[in-house]
């Protein structure tokens, strides 16, 4: 007996703009997702984000046993298949249940702001910047510390309204462990914005630049050593949302991606959206477009753009 090695999955001709995708969690507005025709409206492919959000599928051989495709292992396993992973006909209208945003209380940023013993990430820059810079970028990022020593990053919009809070930890070396928290989920109605879009004003559009980076912590020291700019962080390299840069049409902005061959790589993907959007968008490609292996024989592999900064500051 012979399998298909893989399962096809067709596009729907027509964009449903009323539904949620599941990947970015917002609402389908812009038909940047794309269903896969006779299947439930959760599967699709997102032109947003770039995720595709794939069915369980099933093949039935000429004994009639039953298959499932297992995504994880990309291959046929045997087995009985529930018959909610059946798909549906084209024409099902299925509802997906999508809370509404969510805001979290001022009052709580503060809560946790005068928290002592502050966390690692404050430590560090204290013992790396005047005190005077570092006191100037907690309050302007609001920054909050757990009571087991988590940073917390509030992600507050342009309307200064607190959308979702992201805890990461930090070594006493500055370096993220790979531990984090995210206390506030999409499910229960508390999506991300850029870090940092409070700090967007309609006096500066096409006059002082903003620039994007990946992590909150790089946009945090760039404020330090270069505050003639605007900081932002989009929180990872897939954090370039449609939902998320709205707020930046109007303004100049400078993409400063990590530096490996795929954070660069997903930036320029990006690009033409933010043309798109009528955003002036540039991307400033600190690889100067060497592979991850010049980059490793240098040993600048995804290393911390904070060195590159301060050289930039002197």
């Amino acid at each position: 007996m012979l399998l298909k090695k893989d399962r096809l999955l067709k596009f729907s001709k027509k964009r449903n703009t009323t539904i949620i995708s599941p990947c970015c969690g917002k609402r389908n507005i812009d038909g940047k997702f794309v269903n896969y025709e006779g299947y439930p409206l959760t599967y699709g492919y997102c032109h947003s984000c770039g995720i595709a959000t794939t069915p369980p599928a099933v093949y039935s051989d000429e004994k009639g046993e039953e298959y499932q495709w297992n995504e994880t292992t990309s291959s046929w396993e045997q087995g009985v298949v529930s018959s909610t992973t059946l798909p549906l006909s084209e024409n099902v209208n299925q509802e997906i249940n999508h809370p509404e945003q969510k805001f979290i209380p001022e009052a709580i940023i503060w809560k946790y702001f005068q928290i002592e013993p502050e966390n690692n990430l404050l430590k560090y820059l204290r013992n790396n910047f005047p005190q005077e810079l570092v006191d100037g970028v907690k309050e302007t990022y609001a920054i909050g510390t757990t009571k087991d020593g988590g940073t917390i990053f509030w992600l507050t919009n342009e309307n200064a309204l607190v959308q979702k809070a992201k805890i990461s930890y930090y070594n006493n070396e500055g370096k993220r462990t790979n531990k984090f928290k995210v206390p506030y989920k999409n499910e229960t109605g508390y999506f991300a914005c850029l870090f940092g879009a409070h700090l967007l004003s309609e006096s500066f559009k096409g006059t002082r630049t903003v620039v994007l980076v990946e992590s909150e912590k790089t946009a945090i020291v760039g404020e330090i050593l270069l505050p003639q700019y605007v900081w932002l962080a989009y929180g990872g390299i897939n954090g370039l949302t449609d939902d998320k840069i709205d707020c930046l049409i109007g303004h100049k902005v400078l993409i400063i991606p990590d530096m490996s061959e795929n954070a660069v790589s997903i930036a320029y993907k990006k690009l033409p959206f933010f043309h798109s959007k009528r955003i002036n968008a540039k991307i400033w490609d600190m690889t100067d477009g060497k592979t991850d292996l010049q980059l490793k024989e240098e040993g600048i592999y995804n290393n911390d753009l904070e060195d590159f900064f301060r050289e930039l500051s002197k």
